[in-house]
Protein backbone atom coordinates (compact mmCIF):
# COMPACT_ATOMS: atom_id res chain seq x y z
CA UNK A 1 0.00 0.00 0.00
CA UNK A 2 1.56 3.13 -1.10
CA UNK A 3 0.08 6.48 1.17
CA UNK A 4 1.05 10.28 1.23
CA UNK A 5 0.92 12.71 4.57
CA UNK A 6 0.44 16.31 4.17
CA UNK A 7 2.43 17.44 6.76
CA UNK A 8 1.65 21.06 8.83
CA UNK A 9 3.55 24.25 8.98
CA UNK A 10 6.42 22.97 10.50
CA UNK A 11 7.17 20.41 8.84
CA UNK A 12 10.15 18.77 10.05
CA UNK A 13 8.22 18.50 13.55
CA UNK A 14 5.41 16.79 11.48
CA UNK A 15 8.06 14.35 9.29
CA UNK A 16 9.26 13.66 13.06
CA UNK A 17 6.01 12.54 14.49
CA UNK A 18 5.13 10.55 11.52
CA UNK A 19 8.04 8.66 11.72
CA UNK A 20 7.47 7.83 15.78
CA UNK A 21 4.48 6.65 14.98
CA UNK A 22 5.27 4.09 12.49
CA UNK A 23 8.30 3.32 13.63
CA UNK A 24 6.31 1.27 16.46
CA UNK A 25 2.64 1.03 15.34
CA UNK A 26 -0.23 0.61 17.47
CA UNK A 27 -1.90 -2.34 16.21
CA UNK A 28 -5.32 0.33 16.46
CA UNK A 29 -3.39 2.01 13.71
CA UNK A 30 -2.77 -0.96 10.98
CA UNK A 31 -5.21 -3.48 9.24
CA UNK A 32 -2.93 -5.83 10.08
CA UNK A 33 0.50 -6.34 11.30
CA UNK A 34 3.12 -3.94 9.77
CA UNK A 35 5.72 -6.48 11.52
CA UNK A 36 6.10 -8.27 15.26
CA UNK A 37 8.86 -6.11 15.85
CA UNK A 38 10.28 -3.15 15.23
CA UNK A 39 12.92 -3.32 12.64
CA UNK A 40 16.92 -2.86 13.12
CA UNK A 41 17.40 0.51 11.58
CA UNK A 42 13.91 1.91 12.19
CA UNK A 43 11.04 3.06 9.85
CA UNK A 44 13.27 2.33 6.46
CA UNK A 45 13.19 -1.48 6.94
CA UNK A 46 9.86 -1.68 7.90
CA UNK A 47 8.39 0.89 5.68
CA UNK A 48 9.89 2.48 2.89
CA UNK A 49 9.77 6.54 1.92
CA UNK A 50 8.94 6.88 -1.76
CA UNK A 51 9.24 10.47 -2.11
CA UNK A 52 9.30 13.71 0.38
CA UNK A 53 9.16 17.27 0.29
CA UNK A 54 8.19 19.94 3.35
CA UNK A 55 4.79 19.38 1.98
CA UNK A 56 4.15 15.77 1.73
CA UNK A 57 5.68 12.91 2.25
CA UNK A 58 5.47 9.40 0.40
CA UNK A 59 5.58 5.94 1.75
CA UNK A 60 5.05 2.40 0.72
CA UNK A 61 4.02 0.11 3.88
CA UNK A 62 3.27 -4.06 3.64
CA UNK A 63 -0.46 -3.75 5.31
CA UNK A 64 -3.35 -1.50 5.13
CA UNK A 65 -3.35 1.49 7.98
CA UNK A 66 -6.77 2.48 9.51
CA UNK A 67 -6.41 5.99 8.36
CA UNK A 68 -8.84 7.29 10.71
CA UNK A 69 -7.24 6.31 14.11
CA UNK A 70 -3.91 7.45 12.48
CA UNK A 71 -5.31 10.81 11.59
CA UNK A 72 -6.53 11.09 14.75
CA UNK A 73 -3.30 10.19 17.02
CA UNK A 74 -0.81 12.65 14.43
CA UNK A 75 -1.00 16.48 15.47
CA UNK A 76 1.46 17.94 12.41
CA UNK A 77 -0.43 15.96 9.60
CA UNK A 78 -2.91 17.34 7.90
CA UNK A 79 -4.30 14.84 5.28
CA UNK A 80 -3.79 11.12 4.89
CA UNK A 81 -3.83 9.94 0.73
CA UNK A 82 -4.25 6.50 -1.06
CA UNK A 83 -1.83 7.00 -3.57
CA UNK A 84 -3.27 5.50 -6.76
CA UNK A 85 -0.71 5.61 -9.73
CA UNK A 86 2.57 6.68 -10.64
CA UNK A 87 2.55 8.59 -13.96
CA UNK A 88 5.97 10.00 -16.00
CA UNK A 89 6.72 13.08 -16.72
CA UNK A 90 8.55 15.03 -18.77
CA UNK A 91 10.70 17.85 -17.20
CA UNK A 92 9.59 21.35 -19.12
CA UNK A 93 5.43 19.57 -19.33
CA UNK A 94 3.28 21.08 -17.02
CA UNK A 95 1.42 18.98 -14.98
CA UNK A 96 -1.75 19.17 -16.58
CA UNK A 97 -0.49 18.54 -20.24
CA UNK A 98 1.31 15.21 -18.20
CA UNK A 99 -1.56 14.03 -17.49
CA UNK A 100 -3.97 15.15 -20.35
CA UNK A 101 -5.10 11.29 -21.08
CA UNK A 102 -4.83 9.91 -17.64
CA UNK A 103 -8.02 10.80 -16.31
CA UNK A 104 -10.56 8.53 -18.04
CA UNK A 105 -14.50 8.60 -16.56
CA UNK A 106 -13.55 4.97 -15.85
CA UNK A 107 -10.98 5.46 -14.16
CA UNK A 108 -12.29 8.20 -12.12
CA UNK A 109 -15.46 6.30 -11.24
CA UNK A 110 -13.46 2.84 -10.28
CA UNK A 111 -10.09 4.47 -8.61
CA UNK A 112 -11.25 8.32 -7.18
CA UNK A 113 -14.63 8.71 -6.61
CA UNK A 114 -17.22 7.51 -3.57
CA UNK A 115 -20.41 5.99 -5.23
CA UNK A 116 -22.78 8.58 -4.18
CA UNK A 117 -26.47 9.18 -5.91
CA UNK A 118 -26.78 12.74 -6.49
CA UNK A 119 -24.59 15.31 -7.66
CA UNK A 120 -21.12 14.52 -7.14
CA UNK A 121 -18.83 17.21 -5.82
CA UNK A 122 -14.83 16.88 -6.11
CA UNK A 123 -11.98 19.54 -5.70
CA UNK A 124 -7.94 19.30 -6.82
CA UNK A 125 -5.38 20.29 -5.10
CA UNK A 126 -1.54 20.09 -6.21
CA UNK A 127 1.26 19.47 -3.78
CA UNK A 128 5.02 19.76 -4.67
CA UNK A 129 7.68 17.18 -3.98
CA UNK A 130 10.31 19.59 -5.68
CA UNK A 131 9.85 23.09 -4.91
CA UNK A 132 11.69 24.06 -8.15
CA UNK A 133 8.30 23.23 -9.97
CA UNK A 134 7.04 27.01 -8.50
CA UNK A 135 10.08 28.40 -10.99
CA UNK A 136 8.67 28.65 -14.86
CA UNK A 137 10.81 26.32 -16.87
CA UNK A 138 12.24 28.29 -19.94
CA UNK A 139 11.07 27.48 -22.95
CA UNK A 140 12.94 24.85 -25.87
CA UNK A 141 12.57 25.07 -29.33
CA UNK A 142 10.21 22.62 -30.44
CA UNK A 143 8.56 22.95 -27.14
CA UNK A 144 4.88 23.11 -26.76
CA UNK A 145 3.23 26.34 -25.29
CA UNK A 146 0.86 23.78 -22.70
CA UNK A 147 4.54 23.18 -21.09
CA UNK A 148 4.76 26.79 -19.77
CA UNK A 149 1.41 27.42 -18.02
CA UNK A 150 2.04 28.88 -14.33
CA UNK A 151 2.07 26.16 -12.12
CA UNK A 152 -1.08 28.21 -10.06
CA UNK A 153 -3.35 27.62 -13.04
CA UNK A 154 -3.02 23.71 -13.18
CA UNK A 155 -5.81 23.09 -10.37
CA UNK A 156 -8.51 24.91 -13.04
CA UNK A 157 -7.01 23.37 -15.96
CA UNK A 158 -6.80 19.79 -14.55
CA UNK A 159 -10.07 20.26 -12.68
CA UNK A 160 -11.96 21.73 -15.58
CA UNK A 161 -10.18 18.64 -17.92
CA UNK A 162 -12.03 15.87 -15.18
CA UNK A 163 -15.16 17.84 -15.24
CA UNK A 164 -15.83 18.19 -19.02
CA UNK A 165 -14.82 14.30 -19.08
CA UNK A 166 -17.55 13.24 -16.49
CA UNK A 167 -20.26 16.00 -17.97
CA UNK A 168 -19.85 14.10 -21.49
CA UNK A 169 -19.94 10.93 -19.70
CA UNK A 170 -23.45 11.64 -18.09
CA UNK A 171 -22.62 12.77 -14.97
CA UNK A 172 -23.69 16.04 -12.72
CA UNK A 173 -20.76 17.48 -11.01
CA UNK A 174 -19.35 20.42 -8.96
CA UNK A 175 -15.89 21.15 -9.06
CA UNK A 176 -14.14 23.14 -5.89
CA UNK A 177 -10.86 24.77 -6.58
CA UNK A 178 -7.93 26.46 -4.00
CA UNK A 179 -7.94 30.05 -3.31
CA UNK A 180 -6.44 32.41 -5.59
CA UNK A 181 -2.44 31.60 -5.78
CA UNK A 182 -2.86 28.20 -3.85
CA UNK A 183 -2.49 25.06 -5.13
CA UNK A 184 -4.20 23.01 -2.70
CA UNK A 185 -7.91 22.95 -1.04
CA UNK A 186 -7.33 23.67 3.01
CA UNK A 187 -9.18 20.90 5.05
CA UNK A 188 -11.85 23.26 6.14
CA UNK A 189 -12.76 23.30 2.32
CA UNK A 190 -12.76 19.40 1.97
CA UNK A 191 -14.92 19.19 5.13
CA UNK A 192 -17.64 22.00 4.42
CA UNK A 193 -18.19 21.07 0.91
CA UNK A 194 -18.58 17.12 1.63
CA UNK A 195 -15.83 16.18 -1.00
CA UNK A 196 -15.08 12.97 0.54
CA UNK A 197 -18.96 11.65 1.10
CA UNK A 198 -20.03 13.60 -2.13
CA UNK A 199 -17.27 12.69 -4.35
CA UNK A 200 -13.53 13.01 -3.69
CA UNK A 201 -10.36 14.98 -3.18
CA UNK A 202 -8.07 14.26 -6.35
CA UNK A 203 -4.50 15.42 -5.05
CA UNK A 204 -1.65 15.98 -7.68
CA UNK A 205 1.94 14.63 -6.05
CA UNK A 206 4.22 16.54 -8.69
CA UNK A 207 8.13 15.82 -9.03
CA UNK A 208 10.46 16.84 -11.66
CA UNK A 209 10.16 13.81 -14.10
CA UNK A 210 7.07 12.07 -12.35
CA UNK A 211 3.47 12.76 -10.91
CA UNK A 212 1.72 10.54 -8.33
CA UNK A 213 -2.21 10.85 -8.38
CA UNK A 214 -3.98 10.25 -4.91
CA UNK A 215 -7.26 10.26 -3.42
CA UNK A 216 -7.82 11.50 -0.01
CA UNK A 217 -8.91 9.06 2.79
CA UNK A 218 -9.16 11.53 5.61
CA UNK A 219 -8.30 15.30 6.87
CA UNK A 220 -7.98 16.50 10.01
CA UNK A 221 -10.64 17.82 12.30
CA UNK A 222 -9.83 21.35 12.41
CA UNK A 223 -13.20 21.93 14.55
CA UNK A 224 -12.38 19.76 17.33
CA UNK A 225 -8.91 21.29 17.71
CA UNK A 226 -10.18 24.19 18.04
CA UNK A 227 -12.63 23.15 20.47
CA UNK A 228 -10.08 21.82 22.52
CA UNK A 229 -8.41 25.10 22.66
CA UNK A 230 -10.86 27.44 22.21
CA UNK A 231 -13.86 26.15 24.43
CA UNK A 232 -11.99 25.09 27.68
CA UNK A 233 -13.20 27.26 30.49
CA UNK A 234 -9.89 28.86 31.60
CA UNK A 235 -7.18 29.94 28.75
CA UNK A 236 -4.05 32.10 29.79
CA UNK A 237 -3.10 33.93 27.01
CA UNK A 238 -0.44 36.14 28.67
CA UNK A 239 1.99 33.25 29.47
CA UNK A 240 0.80 31.68 25.86
CA UNK A 241 -0.02 28.16 26.06
CA UNK A 242 1.41 25.26 23.56
CA UNK A 243 -1.10 24.53 21.03
CA UNK A 244 -2.83 21.17 21.31
CA UNK A 245 -1.67 19.79 18.24
CA UNK A 246 2.11 20.54 19.31
CA UNK A 247 1.21 18.58 22.54
CA UNK A 248 -0.07 15.61 20.52
CA UNK A 249 2.84 15.77 18.59
CA UNK A 250 5.08 15.82 21.62
CA UNK A 251 3.06 12.97 23.13
CA UNK A 252 3.69 11.01 20.12
CA UNK A 253 7.56 11.58 20.40
CA UNK A 254 7.61 9.75 23.90
CA UNK A 255 7.58 5.98 22.80
CA UNK A 256 5.12 5.32 25.08
CA UNK A 257 2.43 2.09 25.02
CA UNK A 258 -1.56 3.11 25.44
CA UNK A 259 -2.38 2.82 29.04
CA UNK A 260 1.27 3.66 30.35
CA UNK A 261 1.55 6.77 32.79
CA UNK A 262 3.03 9.93 31.88
CA UNK A 263 4.12 13.20 33.82
CA UNK A 264 3.78 16.88 32.47
CA UNK A 265 5.40 18.53 35.97
CA UNK A 266 4.96 22.20 34.40
CA UNK A 267 1.25 21.39 33.34
CA UNK A 268 0.27 24.81 33.30
CA UNK A 269 -3.48 24.82 32.63
CA UNK A 270 -3.19 21.27 31.35
CA UNK A 271 -2.97 21.20 27.17
CA UNK A 272 -0.77 18.36 27.50
CA UNK A 273 -2.82 16.47 30.30
CA UNK A 274 -5.78 16.72 28.22
CA UNK A 275 -4.00 15.42 24.82
CA UNK A 276 -2.35 12.53 26.68
CA UNK A 277 -5.56 11.50 27.83
CA UNK A 278 -7.25 11.69 24.10
CA UNK A 279 -4.06 9.03 23.08
CA UNK A 280 -4.79 6.47 25.59
CA UNK A 281 -2.74 7.61 28.30
CA UNK A 282 -2.70 7.75 32.23
CA UNK A 283 -1.94 11.63 33.06
CA UNK A 284 -0.67 13.01 36.07
CA UNK A 285 0.01 16.52 35.68
CA UNK A 286 1.75 19.33 38.57
CA UNK A 287 2.75 23.28 38.74
CA UNK A 288 4.24 25.20 41.71
CA UNK A 289 1.60 27.80 40.18
CA UNK A 290 -1.37 27.23 42.49
CA UNK A 291 -3.93 29.10 40.24
CA UNK A 292 -1.92 26.87 36.80
CA UNK A 293 -3.89 23.78 38.69
CA UNK A 294 -6.96 25.28 39.16
CA UNK A 295 -7.48 26.38 35.57
CA UNK A 296 -6.45 22.90 34.82
CA UNK A 297 -8.89 20.88 37.05
CA UNK A 298 -11.56 23.18 35.98
CA UNK A 299 -10.44 22.53 31.95
CA UNK A 300 -9.68 18.72 32.64
CA UNK A 301 -13.50 18.57 34.19
CA UNK A 302 -14.97 20.24 30.78
CA UNK A 303 -12.54 17.72 29.17
CA UNK A 304 -13.53 14.91 31.03
CA UNK A 305 -17.11 15.06 30.80
CA UNK A 306 -16.60 16.33 26.68
CA UNK A 307 -14.86 13.46 25.70
CA UNK A 308 -16.33 10.84 27.78
CA UNK A 309 -12.92 9.99 29.76
CA UNK A 310 -13.33 7.53 32.49
CA UNK A 311 -12.83 8.04 35.72
CA UNK A 312 -9.35 7.40 37.22
CA UNK A 313 -7.26 8.22 34.62
CA UNK A 314 -5.65 11.57 35.59
CA UNK A 315 -4.63 13.88 38.33
CA UNK A 316 -3.75 17.39 38.81
CA UNK A 317 -1.69 18.71 41.91
CA UNK A 318 0.37 21.73 43.16
CA UNK A 319 3.90 20.73 42.64
CA UNK A 320 7.14 22.15 42.64
CA UNK A 321 9.05 20.22 39.90
CA UNK A 322 12.37 19.98 41.74
CA UNK A 323 10.30 18.04 44.20
CA UNK A 324 7.59 15.76 42.43
CA UNK A 325 9.03 12.48 43.60
CA UNK A 326 6.87 12.65 46.67
CA UNK A 327 3.93 13.27 44.56
CA UNK A 328 4.33 10.48 42.63
CA UNK A 329 5.24 7.93 45.17
CA UNK A 330 2.03 9.20 46.97
CA UNK A 331 0.00 8.51 43.85
CA UNK A 332 1.73 5.23 43.51
CA UNK A 333 2.15 5.55 39.74
CA UNK A 334 4.94 4.36 37.78
CA UNK A 335 5.89 6.79 35.23
CA UNK A 336 6.88 5.41 31.71
CA UNK A 337 8.10 9.32 29.95
CA UNK A 338 7.75 12.76 30.75
CA UNK A 339 6.32 15.25 28.05
CA UNK A 340 6.25 18.72 29.37
CA UNK A 341 7.02 22.58 28.03
CA UNK A 342 9.49 23.68 30.91
CA UNK A 343 8.99 27.38 32.09
CA UNK A 344 10.38 29.28 29.36
CA UNK A 345 10.64 32.43 31.38
CA UNK A 346 9.77 35.83 30.72
CA UNK A 347 7.25 36.22 27.59
CA UNK A 348 8.26 39.83 25.29
CA UNK A 349 6.76 41.55 22.36
CA UNK A 350 9.87 42.55 21.05
CA UNK A 351 13.64 40.91 20.76
CA UNK A 352 15.01 41.26 24.52
CA UNK A 353 18.31 42.59 25.38
CA UNK A 354 21.48 40.23 24.92
CA UNK A 355 22.09 40.66 29.10
CA UNK A 356 18.45 39.52 29.23
CA UNK A 357 18.38 36.34 27.33
CA UNK A 358 21.44 35.32 29.44
CA UNK A 359 20.24 35.83 32.64
CA UNK A 360 17.39 33.97 31.43
CA UNK A 361 18.81 30.78 30.39
CA UNK A 362 21.11 30.84 33.25
CA UNK A 363 18.00 31.15 35.74
CA UNK A 364 16.10 28.20 33.86
CA UNK A 365 19.37 25.88 33.75
CA UNK A 366 19.43 25.98 37.22
CA UNK A 367 15.83 24.51 37.23
CA UNK A 368 15.75 22.59 34.77
CA UNK A 369 19.19 20.80 36.60
CA UNK A 370 17.28 20.57 39.72
CA UNK A 371 13.96 18.93 37.82
CA UNK A 372 15.91 16.50 35.72
CA UNK A 373 18.02 15.12 39.02
CA UNK A 374 14.53 14.75 40.69
CA UNK A 375 13.38 13.30 37.63
CA UNK A 376 15.65 10.32 37.58
CA UNK A 377 14.40 9.31 41.72
CA UNK A 378 11.49 7.78 39.22
CA UNK A 379 11.89 7.70 35.45
CA UNK A 380 13.26 4.23 34.12
CA UNK A 381 16.34 3.32 31.92
CA UNK A 382 15.54 4.09 28.60
CA UNK A 383 12.85 6.38 30.06
CA UNK A 384 12.22 9.41 27.72
CA UNK A 385 11.98 13.57 28.70
CA UNK A 386 9.94 15.11 25.71
CA UNK A 387 10.70 19.03 26.90
CA UNK A 388 10.31 22.58 25.55
CA UNK A 389 12.76 25.07 25.92
CA UNK A 390 12.93 28.60 25.05
CA UNK A 391 14.70 30.08 21.93
CA UNK A 392 14.67 33.62 20.91
CA UNK A 393 13.29 34.47 17.39
CA UNK A 394 16.23 37.39 15.69
CA UNK A 395 14.56 36.53 12.37
CA UNK A 396 12.97 33.79 10.11
CA UNK A 397 14.95 30.26 10.95
CA UNK A 398 17.43 32.31 12.95
CA UNK A 399 17.12 31.51 16.89
CA UNK A 400 19.22 32.49 20.19
CA UNK A 401 18.96 29.18 22.13
CA UNK A 402 20.44 27.74 25.01
CA UNK A 403 23.68 27.55 24.29
CA UNK A 404 24.30 23.99 26.08
CA UNK A 405 22.24 21.25 27.47
CA UNK A 406 24.93 19.88 29.88
CA UNK A 407 22.24 19.93 32.78
CA UNK A 408 20.60 16.88 31.79
CA UNK A 409 23.56 15.01 29.95
CA UNK A 410 25.84 15.47 33.50
CA UNK A 411 22.67 13.75 35.23
CA UNK A 412 22.50 11.07 33.27
CA UNK A 413 20.70 11.20 30.24
CA UNK A 414 21.49 11.26 26.34
CA UNK A 415 20.08 13.94 23.98
CA UNK A 416 18.82 12.03 21.30
CA UNK A 417 18.22 13.46 17.70
CA UNK A 418 14.68 13.94 17.02
CA UNK A 419 14.92 12.33 13.50
CA UNK A 420 17.59 9.30 13.10
CA UNK A 421 20.65 10.58 11.35
CA UNK A 422 19.53 7.85 8.34
CA UNK A 423 16.66 9.37 7.77
CA UNK A 424 17.71 13.16 8.39
CA UNK A 425 20.42 12.46 5.42
CA UNK A 426 18.21 11.47 2.61
CA UNK A 427 15.24 14.30 3.81
CA UNK A 428 17.67 17.09 2.93
CA UNK A 429 15.01 19.62 3.22
CA UNK A 430 14.47 19.32 6.83
CA UNK A 431 15.05 22.14 9.15
CA UNK A 432 16.92 20.68 12.06
CA UNK A 433 19.04 22.49 14.94
CA UNK A 434 22.69 21.98 14.90
CA UNK A 435 22.05 19.22 17.98
CA UNK A 436 19.36 17.94 15.60
CA UNK A 437 16.33 19.29 17.71
CA UNK A 438 13.75 21.06 16.19
CA UNK A 439 11.93 24.49 16.64
CA UNK A 440 8.27 25.37 16.69
CA UNK A 441 7.68 29.03 16.28
CA UNK A 442 4.27 31.30 15.52
CA UNK A 443 5.36 34.24 13.57
CA UNK A 444 3.51 36.64 15.92
CA UNK A 445 6.06 35.45 19.34
CA UNK A 446 9.56 36.07 19.83
CA UNK A 447 9.82 33.28 22.22
CA UNK A 448 9.55 30.18 20.47
CA UNK A 449 9.75 26.07 21.89
CA UNK A 450 12.35 24.31 20.67
CA UNK A 451 11.59 20.70 21.59
CA UNK A 452 14.36 18.04 22.51
CA UNK A 453 14.09 14.54 23.46
CA UNK A 454 16.16 13.16 26.56
CA UNK A 455 16.38 9.87 27.34
CA UNK A 456 17.46 8.10 30.82
CA UNK A 457 20.48 6.15 30.58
Amino acid sequence: MRYAFILGRVYTLSVAELIAVLEKPDQSLVLSPLRKEPAEGGLEEAVKILEASEEVLIIETPAALNVTNLQKKLGGVIKILEVVDIIKKRQNDSVNFALKHYFKPSVLKKQFFKEYKGKMQFGVSIYLLDMNLLKRPEPKPGDKFQSFNSIFSEPKRIGMMIKNGLTESGLSVRLVLPEYNSLSLASVVVTKNLLLSKGAEISILAAQDKIFTAKTLSVQDFEDYGRRDYQRPVRDEKQGMIPPKVAQIMLNLANCKSGDTILDPFCGIGTIVQEGLLLGYRMIGSDINKTAIKGSEQNLEWFRNRYKIAPGKYGVEVSDATKVSDLIAKSNNKISAIVTEGTLGPIYGQYPKVEEIAKNFKDLEKLYKASFKEFSKFLPSGGRVIMCVPAYRRGRGDYEQMPKLDFALALGYNQLDIISPVIAKKLKFLRLTERKSAIYDRKDQVVAREIVIFEKV
